[in-house]
């Protein structure tokens, strides 16, 4: 079962400008990394104990840069904290989940994760956070 919203991941064309925005509002940058093909710039930023997630493309054809040319900036994901991935992927899955992710993988900041089809959870793509 999920325990919390772990955070919110939202698409963004410009990082700098994106940090720059959630600072302005209050909010105080924690980390910032490429992914690990190095195509996707992700910064984590707290506001009030609440996790933002912004998510840029850096170069080349990425998953972040099809979903910006078709949706536009905007909410990406919703992140959901869990006790155990594991299981928590396949209670999903036997209840009739669409899974991206077959097996947890490594995420931003060292965390496991997984995510979930927006096609099996009305339209918002889903991602598992495991609990440290």
């Amino acid at each position: 079962m999920f325990t919390k919203i772990h955070h919110i991941g939202v698409a963004v064309k410009d990082m700098d400008g994106a940090i720059a925005l959630y600072e302005s509002a209050g909010a105080k940058l924690l980390a910032r990394e490429s992914s690990k093909d190095g195509r996707v710039d992700l910064a984590m930023l707290d506001l009030g104990g609440d996790l933002i997630e912004p998510i840029a493309p850096i170069e080349g054809d990425s998953a972040i840069s099809k979903f910006i040319a078709e949706n536009g900036e905007g909410l990406h994901h919703v992140a959901y904290e869990v006790a155990d991935i594991k299981a928590e992927m396949a209670r999903l899955k036997s209840e009739g989940f669409d899974l991206i992710d077959e097996v947890p993988r490594p995420g931003f900041g060292g965390h496991i994760i997984a995510f979930i089809k927006p096609g099996s959870t009305m339209g918002t793509l889903w991602e598992l956070v495991e609990a440290e």
